[in-house]
Formats: structure tokens, sequence, C-alpha cells
């Protein structure tokens, strides 16, 4: 599995949470069209977002390269903020999956 992982710096908790709206709705939209296989936002309290998109193979990461310009430019036009983008192979991940037990 490989993961686009984005880190973006706002000012204020407000405006990552406006930012994290915006992925979700601008990402989410896209997930079968990128072959995106997991995606994850996560805001910090001092204006720090997180996004972690995963991927089953380049391919797919290069299709979302191509598309992700276009995605955070009206956001760029909005807001001000730091970012820092990086791609990674996941070493290790778990997920306890939910489970309903009745008593």
């Amino acid at each position: 599995m490989y993961g686009k992982v984005v880190n973006l710096k706002f000012a204020n908790m407000e405006e990552a949470k406006l930012a994290a709206s915006f992925f979700t709705e601008n990402i989410a939209s896209k997930i079968s069209s990128l072959k995106i296989i997991g995606f994850n936002v996560f805001i910090g309290k001092q204006g720090d977002l997180n996004l972690l998109v995963k991927f089953e193979d380049v391919s797919s990461i290069k299709l979302f390269e191509q598309k992700y310009p276009q995605i955070i430019e009206s956001l760029r036009k909005s807001l001000v903020f730091k970012e820092s983008v990086f791609v990674g192979v996941c070493a290790y991940t778990f997920e306890q999956e939910a489970a309903l037990t009745e008593k």
C-alpha cells in the first residue's frame, strides 16, 4: 500500500476545519475515479491539518498527483497556509474493525 501524506498549517483551528470540509468534499467525491483505497483527515488544535490518502499502486498515486493541483487551487485562493507533501510506502497499519455486541 502507498500513501500520499499532505500536511497543512493554518493560522487557527477554524481555518483548518474549513479546509477539512473542503478536502472531504473535493476528494471524497472522487474516491472511485482517483482509485483511492483509504482517506483520513486529521485536525490539530493549533491549526494543523493532515490528510492521508492511500493507494494500491504507483499508477494510482500518479493519477492523484495529476489532479491534486486542481483540487487545492481554490483553497490556495481562499486561505493562507504552509504545505508539505510526501509519498510513502506503508510500513505498518492497524485498524480495529467495529463490532456490535449485545448485552
